[in-house]
């Protein structure tokens, strides 16, 4: 009896902890925890990695006044986002394209970067971005209607968005009001001609002032769009619709000549390589100068009172190229779905309002961005709205170098408009078709 009573007790131990491991195993998997079939295979058993990290490199082209908003914005998404970091490298403009062509061929590209439409047609038409027609589409929350049209029109490549702007500008004419007032001249309006701003440079300049020379006009022309603006209002342009160099005519002599003269006559400084004309507006002893937006917030402690016109026109009429700022996205990227989500981040209502309105930083690139501009903002904002694309293509940052390098010569009186123009367009086409090959 005694032995079949300890049998009896050893089977009812086992059924109890048979009994005990079932309720155990089921309360696991309850929890959502691995199941026994899950168990068996040696890669459930493996203890779960954690998960990575995610970096995105942000790169932007910002002089050290404009940079600090972007810092901000960084520093409030990463507090926000602790497994998404957004590390911020910032290069001076004019070196920024020039680094992107090394990065671009090492293979180093940056996830999210400062894309300024024609100038990046190199990496848009190489299928080097994130088309981002697949999130949009899926994206309840975007408004695309609230980017200014013409900077999506300028993302947009064969049906394909590749971007959204962060601000959007054009040149206008600024003019120092002291000085009109001392030379007792009118200030320019909306329908002035390069003439009229050719004959009051004229006036202006023979003011004199005990902080250096008076010039009537500060400004010359740039191998950039903004000196497309003036191609056009001779008769000619940059580049064509159907894509060739198209300055090579009378137009295009008549634009080199009309600023030479300006040089020659002394209303107009001729420009140092690698040193900007702008201290000369700056110290008062520009009576008018053309550019954009952007210099705006240096403006600030000018000790002068200005004001700003419509770029003027030219024996063919007033034309105003516009372009502006965007962030696109490399298609190289490992970390698409988190870029895209820093992206709309980083161009919102809320981001602009911060980098760009706040700041008079220009005019930004979201149309409800624009409620809370200055009344100052708001009338560049009115003066830039008939601004047209820029036609630029795969080459235009070789074909601006190489309008740049003509113009000086012919500022300097080493080559002619007519032969400068020649060059322009011999190079440049054969840029464009080699990008072609």
């Amino acid at each position: 009896m005694k032995r079949r009573s300890g049998v009896t007790f050893l089977i009812m131990l086992l059924i109890a902890a048979i009994t005990l491991a079932g309720c155990s195993s089921g309360n696991k998997e309850a929890a959502g925890s691995t199941s026994p079939a899950q168990t068996n295979t040696p890669e459930a058993s493996k203890t779960p990695d954690k998960k990575e990290k995610v970096s995105i490199r942000l790169a932007t082209a910002m002089e050290p006044a404009t940079l600090e908003p972007y810092k901000r914005v960084v520093d409030q998404w990463n507090a926000a986002h602790p497994d998404i970091e957004v590390k911020l490298e910032n290069t001076a403009y004019v070196e920024y394209w020039k680094k992107l062509q090394v990065m671009t061929a090492s293979n180093t590209m940056p996830d999210v970067w400062v894309f300024t439409p024609g100038l990046g047609a190199q990496w848009q038409e190489n299928d080097m971005l994130l088309p981002l027609n697949d999130y949009i589409k899926d994206d309840a929350s975007l408004n695309l209607e609230d980017f200014h049209k013409m900077m999506i029109d300028y993302l947009t490549y064969e049906g394909k968005i590749y971007g959204f702007p962060y601000d959007v500008s054009a040149q206008v004419l600024f003019y120092n009001k002291n000085l009109f007032d001392q030379a007792k001249l009118d200030y320019p309006t909306n329908d002035w001609t390069l003439e009229d701003v050719r004959a009051a440079a004229k006036k202006l300049t023979e003011l004199k002032s005990d902080k250096g020379k008076v010039y009537g006009l500060l400004s010359t022309m740039a191998a950039d769009f903004t000196g497309d603006s003036y191609f056009r209002a001779f008769g000619a342009t940059m580049v064509t619709p159907e894509g060739k160099v198209g300055v090579n005519n009378q137009g295009g002599i008549d634009t080199l000549q009309f600023f030479k003269d300006n040089m020659d006559m002394g209303i107009t400084p001729k420009p140092e390589q690698g040193k900007s004309n702008r201290p000369i507006w700056l110290n008062g002893l520009a009576g008018m100068m053309a550019d954009g937006g952007w210099v705006i917030p240096s403006f600030k402690d000018v000790p002068f009172e200005w004001d700003m016109v419509r770029v003027p026109a030219g024996p063919k009429g007033q034309f105003t190229t516009g372009l502006g700022g965007a962030f696109v996205i490399s298609k190289q990227t490992k970390f698409s779905k988190e870029a895209y989500e820093f992206l709309k981040f980083l161009t919102s209502t809320e981001s602009l309002n911060e980098i760009i309105t706040k700041t008079n930083a220009g005019v930004p690139g979201r149309i409800s961005s624009q409620e809370g501009l200055s009344p100052l903002l708001k009338k560049y904002a009115e003066l830039i709205g008939t601004a047209t694309p820029y036609l630029a293509k795969n080459g235009i940052l070789e074909l601006q170098t190489i309008v740049g390098k003509e113009i000086e010569q012919v500022w300097y009186g080493t080559k002619t408009p007519q032969d400068a123009v020649k060059v322009m367009e011999e190079q440049g086409n054969k840029i464009f078709e080699d990008k072609k090959k």
